[in-house]
């Protein structure tokens, strides 16, 4: 009877310890996450202006999305964003390839640990840090980077004055920052691969190209789908390196969905219209980078 009783015990034991173990972080996870998510559908649906008193706050349903949608800023500041992380992505994932590619060849021998160390010292340093260090080196008077350029018998170029130029230093400090991670989860992809089938496909005579894209490449596209997810989710929160850059400037040309929302929000005090951008801005990460991560996990056709 006494046996039989602590068997029962020990069954509910069994039962409850993972729920026991795991409310403290599911309370965490509601609390930081779930409950503010909640709580900015809800607001986005309020007239809410900070520059207004209490009493003007009401619900007017889908009117801030509609508002949101029709605001031209925010559609530039849309399609800004989905251009520079296409671009930005695109050129991190091949910078970082080749990275790897280097650093699993024997091109730096025994000195491969140093190479290693100098290709990721850039994750080392916070967003915010490395944009303000870029945004010294793109002074237009002072700048290193229009030193170079004017020794060289170039014009100087105004990197926050002029839209193209604000975009290209923008999409250059995120691949300097952001290749090296993708080097990392591509060196650690590459180290799976068998050497059995490279040597096979070597001695069949598919050269370096073709063992990389018939070999290679099709045995680690899902690291490739993980890296281009990440990166595609990473891209398109682009906040710190635009601020840091242009503010936005010139005009609006280098807003991005991020800081158009920061900026309806805190700046303009409109926190109903903020909200609805933040959630529209969540819809259009999620979509994205779902996208993404299907398209790069489809399996490569056979010839």
């Amino acid at each position: 009877m006494v046996r039989a009783d602590r068997n029962g015990i020990g069954r509910r034991l069994d039962r409850w310890a993972p729920i026991v173990f795991t409310a403290p972080t599911l309370l965490f996870i509601v609390a930081l996450m779930v409950f503010p998510f909640l709580y900015s559908i809800y607001l986005s649906m309020l007239k809410y202006k900070l520059t207004l008193p209490a009493a003007s706050i009401h619900f007017i349903g889908l009117d801030n999305y509609r508002y949101m949608l029709e605001n031209a800023s925010f559609l530039r500041a849309a399609e800004w964003t989905f251009v520079f992380s296409v671009i930005a992505v695109a050129a991190e994932v091949t910078l970082g390839m080749i990275m790897a590619l280097t650093l699993s060849s024997t091109a730096f021998g025994n000195r491969t640990a140093v190479f290693k160390s100098l290709f990721i010292m850039p994750l080392m340093l916070a967003p915010i840090v490395s944009a303000k260090v870029w945004s010294l080196l793109f002074q237009v008077i002072y700048g290193p980077i229009n030193y170079v350029l004017s020794s060289l018998g170039f014009d100087k170029v105004s990197w926050s004055g002029e839209p193209l130029p604000a975009k290209l230093s923008i999409i250059l400090v995120d691949i300097w920052q952001s290749a090296p991670f993708c080097m990392l989860i591509l060196l650690a992809a590459l180290k799976t691969v068998p050497k059995e089938l490279t040597e096979a496909a070597a001695i069949d005579g598919a050269g370096r190209a073709g063992t990389f894209f018939r070999v290679t490449l099709p045995l680690i596209r899902h690291f490739l789908a993980l890296v281009v997810s990440i990166r595609i989710m990473d891209a398109l929160r682009v906040f710190d390196s635009v601020v840091a850059l242009t503010n936005g400037a010139p005009g609006d040309s280098t807003e991005t969905l991020a800081t158009v929302t920061y900026k309806t929000a805190f700046r303009y005090a409109d926190i109903g219209a903020g909200s609805a951008g933040s959630i529209l801005y969540f819809l259009f990460i999620v979509v994205f980078s779902l996208l993404a991560f299907v398209f790069m996990q489809r399996k490569p056709g056979r010839d």
